[in-house]
């Protein structure tokens, strides 16, 4: 003999298509974060110095245990396509050669050098030693396939520092150099 069923034991139609939606909203978001760019949510949109700047910021280890701060910017005014590489450390004892350039060495065995534009940056009187500024766009080409980067900074006193750049970070020097991911337009009208 059946036994009458009882409106407690099943859900309403509402509430079944309620929790089916939830799900479903749920499933999408995911879908959505897993698929955005990793890069994306470390590149930043700022304005500095009167001006408007994508850059990436990290701070890093060398291989002697010292943190330097490392920033890749490019400048969104119309006439510059310039990508530059700041690079910082409140370290005692490092003296940046103002007048070298940066080596970098690819996994893959490709030794490429940036520009040094310390000295033309600051015009007569150089910042402390321990500030470099290169310009990297012709680096950013070959970087597209690299898990990491070793940076060879010279110095003026002891052999060049090593300093490991991950592959993270490279995913957003590539975002910031390439504008990929980006809105990349003149913005001064949001002034």
């Amino acid at each position: 003999m059946k036994q009458p069923v009882s409106p407690d034991s099943h859900p309403s139609f509402s509430h079944t298509i309620t929790k089916l939606l939830v799900i479903l909203g749920l499933t999408l978001l995911l879908m959505v974060l897993w698929s955005a760019p990793v890069a994306l949510a470390k590149v930043q949109f700022l304005k500095e110095a009167d001006r408007w700047v994508y850059q990436s910021q990290h701070t890093l280890t060398d291989t002697q245990g010292n943190s330097w701060d490392v920033t890749v910017l490019k400048p969104m005014e119309s006439d510059s396509n310039g990508v530059y590489l700041w690079l910082t450390t409140e370290a005692d004892g490092i003296y940046l050669d103002a007048a070298r350039p940066l080596v970098a060495k690819t996994q893959s065995g490709q030794k490429l050098m940036a520009p040094n534009l310390t000295r033309e940056y600051f015009m007569g009187a150089l910042p402390d030693p321990n500030v470099g500024r290169y310009s990297i766009e012709t680096l950013l080409p070959h970087l597209k396939h690299e898990q990491s980067l070793q940076l060879q900074l010279t110095t003026q006193t002891e052999p060049p520092i090593n300093l490991v750049i991950p592959s993270d970070t490279l995913d957003e020097w590539l975002n910031v150099g390439t504008c990929q991911y980006l809105i990349c337009e003149e913005l001064g009208a949001l002034d």
